[in-house]
Protein backbone atom coordinates (compact mmCIF):
# COMPACT_ATOMS: atom_id res chain seq x y z
CA UNK A 1 0.00 0.00 0.00
CA UNK A 2 1.14 3.54 -0.79
CA UNK A 3 1.17 5.82 2.28
CA UNK A 4 0.00 9.35 1.53
CA UNK A 5 -0.19 12.28 3.95
CA UNK A 6 -2.27 15.23 2.75
CA UNK A 7 -2.38 18.57 4.54
CA UNK A 8 -5.22 20.96 3.83
CA UNK A 9 -6.05 24.41 5.15
CA UNK A 10 -6.97 27.92 4.15
CA UNK A 11 -9.98 28.41 1.91
CA UNK A 12 -10.27 24.70 1.15
CA UNK A 13 -11.28 24.08 4.77
CA UNK A 14 -14.16 26.59 4.59
CA UNK A 15 -15.20 26.65 0.91
CA UNK A 16 -18.07 24.17 0.74
CA UNK A 17 -17.76 23.47 -3.01
CA UNK A 18 -13.98 22.95 -2.87
CA UNK A 19 -14.28 20.84 0.26
CA UNK A 20 -16.89 18.60 -1.34
CA UNK A 21 -14.58 18.14 -4.34
CA UNK A 22 -11.64 17.32 -2.06
CA UNK A 23 -13.71 14.74 -0.20
CA UNK A 24 -14.70 13.17 -3.52
CA UNK A 25 -11.01 12.91 -4.45
CA UNK A 26 -9.99 11.34 -1.13
CA UNK A 27 -12.80 8.80 -1.45
CA UNK A 28 -11.09 7.43 -4.59
CA UNK A 29 -7.64 6.94 -3.04
CA UNK A 30 -8.17 3.80 -0.89
CA UNK A 31 -9.40 1.89 -3.97
CA UNK A 32 -6.18 2.99 -5.72
CA UNK A 33 -4.07 1.25 -3.08
CA UNK A 34 -3.43 4.30 -0.90
CA UNK A 35 -3.45 4.55 2.89
CA UNK A 36 -4.34 8.19 3.47
CA UNK A 37 -4.01 10.49 6.48
CA UNK A 38 -5.45 14.00 6.24
CA UNK A 39 -4.00 16.75 8.44
CA UNK A 40 -5.92 20.02 8.52
CA UNK A 41 -5.45 23.60 9.60
CA UNK A 42 -8.25 26.11 9.88
CA UNK A 43 -6.79 29.56 10.37
CA UNK A 44 -9.74 31.46 8.95
CA UNK A 45 -12.19 29.67 11.22
CA UNK A 46 -9.89 30.40 14.16
CA UNK A 47 -9.70 34.10 13.33
CA UNK A 48 -13.48 34.36 13.23
CA UNK A 49 -13.81 32.73 16.63
CA UNK A 50 -10.93 34.68 18.19
CA UNK A 51 -12.73 37.87 17.18
CA UNK A 52 -15.30 36.93 19.82
CA UNK A 53 -12.53 37.27 22.43
CA UNK A 54 -11.71 40.77 21.20
CA UNK A 55 -8.07 39.79 20.87
CA UNK A 56 -6.19 40.85 17.76
CA UNK A 57 -4.51 37.87 16.01
CA UNK A 58 -0.72 38.27 15.93
CA UNK A 59 1.59 36.31 13.64
CA UNK A 60 5.38 36.12 13.60
CA UNK A 61 7.01 34.35 10.62
CA UNK A 62 3.64 32.77 9.84
CA UNK A 63 3.15 31.39 13.38
CA UNK A 64 0.23 32.48 15.58
CA UNK A 65 1.09 33.97 18.97
CA UNK A 66 -1.06 31.86 21.30
CA UNK A 67 -2.22 33.14 24.70
CA UNK A 68 -4.09 30.78 27.08
CA UNK A 69 -7.49 32.20 26.06
CA UNK A 70 -6.61 31.94 22.37
CA UNK A 71 -5.38 28.37 22.94
CA UNK A 72 -8.81 27.34 24.23
CA UNK A 73 -10.47 28.82 21.14
CA UNK A 74 -7.90 27.28 18.78
CA UNK A 75 -8.45 23.81 20.25
CA UNK A 76 -12.25 24.12 20.17
CA UNK A 77 -12.15 25.29 16.57
CA UNK A 78 -9.63 22.81 15.16
CA UNK A 79 -10.20 19.63 17.18
CA UNK A 80 -13.92 20.31 17.43
CA UNK A 81 -15.61 22.18 14.60
CA UNK A 82 -13.17 21.78 11.69
CA UNK A 83 -12.13 18.19 12.47
CA UNK A 84 -15.64 16.84 12.91
CA UNK A 85 -16.91 18.67 9.83
CA UNK A 86 -14.26 16.94 7.70
CA UNK A 87 -14.99 13.57 9.27
CA UNK A 88 -18.73 13.94 8.62
CA UNK A 89 -18.17 14.87 4.98
CA UNK A 90 -15.83 11.93 4.41
CA UNK A 91 -18.23 9.50 6.09
CA UNK A 92 -21.03 10.79 3.89
CA UNK A 93 -18.86 9.91 0.87
CA UNK A 94 -18.22 6.36 1.96
CA UNK A 95 -14.80 6.97 3.52
CA UNK A 96 -14.05 5.22 6.83
CA UNK A 97 -12.90 8.46 8.42
CA UNK A 98 -12.01 8.92 12.07
CA UNK A 99 -11.00 12.17 13.75
CA UNK A 100 -8.22 12.73 16.24
CA UNK A 101 -5.65 15.32 17.26
CA UNK A 102 -2.01 15.23 18.22
CA UNK A 103 -3.19 14.89 21.82
CA UNK A 104 -4.92 11.54 21.23
CA UNK A 105 -2.64 8.62 22.07
CA UNK A 106 0.17 11.21 22.38
CA UNK A 107 0.29 11.13 18.60
CA UNK A 108 2.35 14.33 18.61
CA UNK A 109 4.42 15.31 21.65
CA UNK A 110 5.85 18.82 21.82
CA UNK A 111 8.01 21.19 23.82
CA UNK A 112 7.65 24.97 23.91
CA UNK A 113 8.89 26.59 20.73
CA UNK A 114 11.81 28.93 21.43
CA UNK A 115 12.55 32.03 19.43
CA UNK A 116 13.36 35.73 19.51
CA UNK A 117 9.96 36.44 21.04
CA UNK A 118 7.62 34.43 23.25
CA UNK A 119 4.94 32.85 21.06
CA UNK A 120 2.98 31.60 24.08
CA UNK A 121 1.47 28.13 23.84
CA UNK A 122 3.12 27.30 20.52
CA UNK A 123 4.79 23.91 20.47
CA UNK A 124 7.74 22.44 18.63
CA UNK A 125 7.43 18.78 17.75
CA UNK A 126 9.66 16.57 19.89
CA UNK A 127 8.23 13.17 19.02
CA UNK A 128 5.59 11.57 16.81
CA UNK A 129 4.10 8.22 17.79
CA UNK A 130 3.02 6.85 14.40
CA UNK A 131 1.61 3.58 15.77
CA UNK A 132 -1.67 5.40 16.43
CA UNK A 133 -2.09 6.11 12.72
CA UNK A 134 -0.52 2.82 11.59
CA UNK A 135 -3.07 0.90 13.67
CA UNK A 136 -5.88 2.92 12.11
CA UNK A 137 -4.49 2.24 8.63
CA UNK A 138 -4.35 -1.48 9.40
CA UNK A 139 -7.99 -1.39 10.49
CA UNK A 140 -9.06 0.38 7.28
CA UNK A 141 -9.56 3.89 8.67
CA UNK A 142 -8.65 7.25 7.13
CA UNK A 143 -7.35 9.38 10.03
CA UNK A 144 -8.28 13.08 10.00
CA UNK A 145 -5.78 14.87 12.25
CA UNK A 146 -6.04 18.21 14.04
CA UNK A 147 -2.60 19.73 14.78
CA UNK A 148 -3.36 20.44 18.46
CA UNK A 149 -0.69 18.48 20.30
CA UNK A 150 0.36 17.09 23.69
CA UNK A 151 2.94 18.79 25.86
CA UNK A 152 3.92 19.97 29.34
CA UNK A 153 1.71 22.35 31.29
CA UNK A 154 1.88 24.07 34.65
CA UNK A 155 -0.23 21.35 36.27
CA UNK A 156 0.32 18.21 34.21
CA UNK A 157 -0.11 17.93 30.46
CA UNK A 158 -1.51 20.72 28.29
CA UNK A 159 -2.69 21.20 24.73
CA UNK A 160 -0.35 23.15 22.46
CA UNK A 161 -0.85 24.96 19.19
CA UNK A 162 1.43 23.63 16.45
CA UNK A 163 1.64 24.76 12.84
CA UNK A 164 -0.40 22.27 10.83
CA UNK A 165 2.25 22.06 8.10
CA UNK A 166 4.79 21.05 10.74
CA UNK A 167 2.52 18.36 12.19
CA UNK A 168 1.78 17.04 8.70
CA UNK A 169 5.44 16.89 7.66
CA UNK A 170 6.52 15.28 10.94
CA UNK A 171 3.76 12.70 10.64
CA UNK A 172 4.77 11.98 7.05
CA UNK A 173 8.37 11.40 8.14
CA UNK A 174 7.36 9.19 11.07
CA UNK A 175 5.10 7.08 8.86
CA UNK A 176 7.71 6.81 6.11
CA UNK A 177 5.09 8.20 3.76
CA UNK A 178 5.56 7.64 0.04
CA UNK A 179 4.05 11.01 -0.74
CA UNK A 180 3.39 14.23 1.18
CA UNK A 181 1.01 16.75 -0.41
CA UNK A 182 0.35 20.25 0.93
CA UNK A 183 -2.81 21.80 -0.50
CA UNK A 184 -2.46 25.57 -0.22
CA UNK A 185 -4.48 28.67 -1.07
CA UNK A 186 -1.92 29.41 -3.77
CA UNK A 187 -1.18 27.16 -6.78
CA UNK A 188 2.35 26.46 -5.58
CA UNK A 189 5.49 28.37 -4.66
CA UNK A 190 5.66 31.42 -6.93
CA UNK A 191 8.54 33.51 -8.20
CA UNK A 192 8.63 37.31 -8.23
CA UNK A 193 6.51 37.39 -11.40
CA UNK A 194 3.80 35.28 -9.69
CA UNK A 195 4.55 32.23 -11.83
CA UNK A 196 4.47 28.80 -10.22
CA UNK A 197 7.92 27.26 -9.82
CA UNK A 198 7.57 23.58 -10.92
CA UNK A 199 10.63 22.36 -8.97
CA UNK A 200 12.43 24.07 -6.09
CA UNK A 201 15.67 23.36 -4.20
CA UNK A 202 16.33 24.41 -0.59
CA UNK A 203 19.00 26.96 -1.52
CA UNK A 204 16.69 28.58 -4.05
CA UNK A 205 13.88 28.65 -1.51
CA UNK A 206 16.02 30.37 1.15
CA UNK A 207 17.06 33.00 -1.41
CA UNK A 208 13.39 33.68 -2.17
CA UNK A 209 12.63 33.97 1.56
CA UNK A 210 15.52 36.39 2.06
CA UNK A 211 14.31 38.56 -0.81
CA UNK A 212 10.73 38.56 0.46
CA UNK A 213 9.30 36.66 -2.51
CA UNK A 214 8.32 33.79 -0.20
CA UNK A 215 6.60 35.28 2.85
CA UNK A 216 3.99 34.76 5.55
CA UNK A 217 2.60 31.28 6.04
CA UNK A 218 4.54 29.96 3.05
CA UNK A 219 7.80 30.34 5.01
CA UNK A 220 7.13 27.57 7.57
CA UNK A 221 5.43 25.50 4.88
CA UNK A 222 8.56 25.47 2.72
CA UNK A 223 11.09 25.20 5.55
CA UNK A 224 9.34 22.32 7.27
CA UNK A 225 9.06 20.54 3.93
CA UNK A 226 12.81 20.73 3.36
CA UNK A 227 13.46 19.48 6.89
CA UNK A 228 11.34 16.47 5.97
CA UNK A 229 13.34 15.93 2.78
CA UNK A 230 16.59 15.93 4.75
CA UNK A 231 15.09 13.18 6.93
CA UNK A 232 14.08 10.87 4.13
CA UNK A 233 10.93 12.07 2.38
CA UNK A 234 11.39 12.22 -1.38
CA UNK A 235 8.07 13.36 -2.77
CA UNK A 236 6.73 16.64 -1.39
CA UNK A 237 4.21 18.60 -3.40
CA UNK A 238 2.77 22.07 -2.73
CA UNK A 239 -0.34 22.55 -4.85
CA UNK A 240 -3.44 24.70 -5.04
CA UNK A 241 -6.86 23.21 -5.42
CA UNK A 242 -8.21 22.80 -8.94
CA UNK A 243 -10.50 19.81 -8.87
CA UNK A 244 -10.66 16.16 -7.87
CA UNK A 245 -9.32 14.95 -11.21
CA UNK A 246 -6.16 17.08 -11.03
CA UNK A 247 -5.57 16.06 -7.42
CA UNK A 248 -5.86 12.33 -8.12
CA UNK A 249 -3.50 12.66 -11.10
CA UNK A 250 -1.01 14.53 -8.89
CA UNK A 251 -1.08 11.64 -6.42
CA UNK A 252 -0.67 9.15 -9.28
CA UNK A 253 2.26 11.07 -10.74
CA UNK A 254 0.43 11.66 -14.02
CA UNK A 255 1.00 15.44 -13.85
CA UNK A 256 2.43 18.24 -11.75
CA UNK A 257 0.36 21.40 -11.51
CA UNK A 258 2.14 22.79 -8.42
CA UNK A 259 5.65 22.86 -6.95
CA UNK A 260 7.66 19.73 -6.18
CA UNK A 261 10.34 20.29 -3.55
CA UNK A 262 13.56 18.37 -3.74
Amino acid sequence: MKKVVVKIGGSLAIDEAKLADFVAAVSKLPAMGCEVAVVHGGGKDINENIALLREQPTFIDGLRVTTPSIMKMVEMTLSGHVNKKLVRLLLDNGVNAIGLSGVDGKLVEVVKKQGKVDLGLVGEVAKVNPKVVEDLFAAGWVPVVSPISYGPGEDGAASWNVNADTVASELAVALGADQFVLVSDVPGVMDDSKTVIPELTEDAAEALIASGVISGGMIPKVRESFKSISRGLKSIHIVGWKDAEHFVKQINGELNYGTILG
